[in-house]
């Protein structure tokens, strides 16, 4: 028996908390299945189950579309909660085709659904752990009786398929347990997914015959399929499991190499016996272990062990040791723990304090402005491609554990460092902009953290604090650029009047979400009606602002020739008549092409982000193949984020659809040009001059065209895609794929 034992016993019912059952659709409707609670506010099942719960054969491939079913907790009671179908693996067998009748086992199938709310509070989500031979593990029927379980044991297993022998007596797994947890109270964490039968054949009993065999989804293969499938981020917001298998199997992933490392600096932070126990006592309760109150110390070896493979163990170790580090040995042999740390998998970035004070701290700033996160990350780290938890336009306090997660696996932040000094984390980075946006109390609190984490893992002094200059210039500089916004979906429906358009309306907010004002798509209105309702929006957001407006129309790849900003509201009352584009910056957006495009929304926060990189590419008659145009931006203009399009209108429109599919985030074009001859109409606008003045210098040369047409015959269009500005909620097309 080792020194670290766990701190407290797992029985087999534990699992039972984060079990999840699926109705059948229909307000009579039975038991479907079964389901785990993966996040407080996600459900993950089979895809089979929903095929049945809506009444579909079970292997049914085609995605049921956006449909909601009704789930159950069995441990909190009977009553039905909503759960919106949100990804889906279809069922498929191990060539990608369609599962076979009588198929005793296949891929995929694995299904996502999203709660509207938490669930009650005897409802846990599971900690989940790689499934190994010898697992003993439980199940139970969806509708959750405790009676219902079903023991068994993991008889082999790959990274697709487990199969466990049920034992002879109690209960059997069969219909209703499919996309239910396996729980194994051994390692007090789930391990797989319930996901068939291994029926005997028809006909008599024969003792040879397979009896209570079923076989499942191990956790390892549904975590690689969850994140080829873009649910990755979901994963690292679950809960820690515990440590490691008790028997000693080594940790998945572990490099035995690195933890050998480990011995060298231990023996020197470490060597005294007293010591060590003090602190090894330390880590033991903060990581949920028990430790023995006699005196003794683990051995290093042992602390080795458990510094590998408990996830925050090495980061509060180190934080426990870093305050009383003061000699030059010392903090060198603090260096080499953190460094040989790195690469062991579990190791994550914060300990377990610097964990919770930074989950309280940005749970409460995000509960107030779901923006406000999204903003910091996009401008801290604007060349990384983020995963999928930090995309998202808008962050509320329950998305802060998996943003946090995807954060601490990021190891700097790709800026300059003292010479012998580790690596800015670009979680770091991230909390010092944070602390910029926000100002005041908020803000000090925030750099006190960034500055003790800093400390512990050896960062420069110096480097944070450039970290911390710039993101006080990039706060300046966003505060200076905010302007009044109103966004218009405008669309032209079938059978409406000629020359008529539905078009909603949304005020933009400070944390860059948008609060829809009012409708217009009720029924057709006429280019002045809808000048007028705009004009009224821009009235209410611009309030004292002394700023130019930004008026977005939201449009498919037709309306980008629309002449929007030409559209005058039709007031009789109005002295001084004006277009839109006379006193608002009227830019163009186009989401319709580039989500049609695989990679389109990637590629325009990348060129977005590099939008001030190389010239402003010019594109005129010479470039007529559109498979060229498309190759050269991927390729030679992979980066390039401004088009100016020259050239005849039917060539024109096929480049600019190219452009914007690619993710080019500014194009700009005169919509009257015939030619390539009318090119210098555009010369007064200073089309390649600098890009952020670029509306400004439009929305100027556009007053003088109106005031003398025949001296400025050019008529500006302006496509402006700010990545840093989201589109309002509905305006976030879903897949078109499905």
């Amino acid at each position: 028996m080792g020194w670290f034992q766990r701190g407290a016993r797992v029985d087999g019912d534990t699992g039972r908390a984060g079990l999840v059952g699926v109705a059948a659709a229909g307000p009579n409707g039975g038991t479907a299945g079964a389901g785990a609670l993966l996040t407080p506010r996600t459900v993950l099942t089979c895809a089979h189950v929903v095929n049945v719960a809506l009444g579909e054969q079970p292997f049914e491939s085609r995605h049921p579309g956006e449909v909601t079913l009704g789930v159950t907790f069995p441990v909190a009671g009977p009553d039905r909660h909503p759960a919106r179908l949100a990804l889906w693996v279809a069922p498929r067998d191990r060539t990608g085709g369609p599962v076979p009748e009588g198929a005793r086992e296949w891929a995929g199938d694995l299904a996502l659904l999203e709660l509207d709310e938490e669930p009650p509070a005897a409802v846990r989500p599971l900690p989940w752990r790689r499934m190994v031979e010898g697992l003993r593990v439980r199940s139970w029927y969806g509708a959750g009786q405790q009676f219902s379980y079903a023991n068994g044991e993991v008889g082999a297993c790959d990274d697709l398929v487990g199969y466990v022998d049920g034992r002879l007596s109690g209960a059997a797994v069969g219909h209703g347990y499919s996309g239910g947890p396996l729980w194994c109270a051994e390692l007090g964490a789930a391990v797989g997914l319930v996901a068939g039968q291994v029926a005997p054949p028809q006909g008599a009993f024969h003792p040879q015959h397979v009896m209570r065999r079923s076989w499942a989804i191990p956790w390892q293969g549904v975590h690689a399929q969850l994140e080829a499938a873009g649910a990755g981020p979901l994963l690292a917001a679950g809960p820690d499991a515990p440590s490691e298998d008790p028997r000693g199997t080594t940790p998945a992933g572990a490099d035995l190499t690195a933890r050998h490392k480990l011995l060298g600096p231990l023996t020197v932070l470490l060597g005294d016996p007293a010591v060590r126990a003090d602190r090894a006592r330390e880590v033991a309760a903060r990581c949920g272990l028990r430790a023995p109150d006699d005196g003794s110390a683990p051995g290093l070896e042992e602390l080795a062990a458990v510094l590998a493979r408990e996830p925050r163990a090495l980061a509060t170790l180190t934080g426990l040791l870093a305050p009383a580090v003061d000699a030059p040995h010392a903090r060198h042999s603090l260096d080499q723990l953190l460094a040989h740390g790195r690469v062991l998998g579990p190791a994550w970035l914060l300990s377990h304090d610097e964990h919770r004070l930074l989950l309280d701290r940005l749970e409460l700033l995000t509960g107030t402005d779901t923006g406000l996160l999204p903003r910091a990350l996009r401008g801290a780290l604007p060349y990384l491609d983020l995963p999928g938890p930090l995309r998202a336009p808008h962050l509320g306090f329950d998305a802060v554990p998996a943003a946090v997660a995807a954060l601490e696996q990021f190891p700097g932040d790709s800026t300059p460092v003292p010479s012998g000094s580790p690596r800015v984390p670009a979680l770091l980075r991230v909390v010092e902009y944070l602390a910029a946006a926000r100002g005041g109390a908020e803000a000090a609190a925030l750099q006190d953290w960034c500055s003790a984490v800093a400390a512990r893992l050896g960062v420069h002094h110096s480097a944070l604090l450039e970290r911390r200059a710039d993101a006080a210039q990039w706060a300046e500089r966003a505060a200076a650029e905010r302007r009044p916004r109103v966004v218009v979906r405008l669309q032209q429906v079938s059978g409406d009047p000629e020359g008529t358009y539905r078009c909603t309306l949304w005020q933009g907010r400070d944390d860059d979400s948008a609060a829809r004002l009012s409708t217009g798509d009720d029924h057709p209105r006429t280019a002045p009606e809808v000048a007028g309702l705009v004009r009224d929006a821009v009235e209410a957001a611009a309030g004292d602002s002394q700023r130019v407006p930004t008026v977005e129309f939201v449009v498919d790849r037709g309306g980008l020739h629309w002449p929007v900003d030409e559209w005058e509201d039709a007031d009789p009352d109005d002295i001084v008549p004006a277009a839109l584009g006379e006193d608002c910056h009227v830019l163009l957006r186009c989401p319709e092409l580039r989500r049609r495009a695989r990679g389109g929304e990637s590629e325009l926060r990348r060129r977005w982000a590099r939008r001030h990189d190389g010239a402003p590419l010019v594109l005129g008659g010479d470039h007529h193949n559109v498979r060229a145009l498309a190759g050269e931006l991927r390729t030679t203009w992979r980066d390039r984020g401004r088009v100016v399009l020259h050239g005849p209108r039917e060539q024109r429109s096929r480049l600019l659809e190219v452009c914007l599919a690619l993710g080019v985030p500014v194009v700009l074009w005169d919509r009257e040009a015939a030619d390539e001859e009318h090119s210098c109409r555009l010369d007064a606008v200073a089309p390649t001059g600098s890009l952020e003045g670029l509306p400004e210098r439009v929305r100027c040369f556009r007053v003088k065209a109106f005031t003398d047409p025949a001296q400025h015959p050019a008529r500006p269009a302006l496509v402006w895609e700010d990545a840093d500005r989201p589109l309002p909620h509905e305006l976030r097309l879903a897949d078109p794929g499905r």
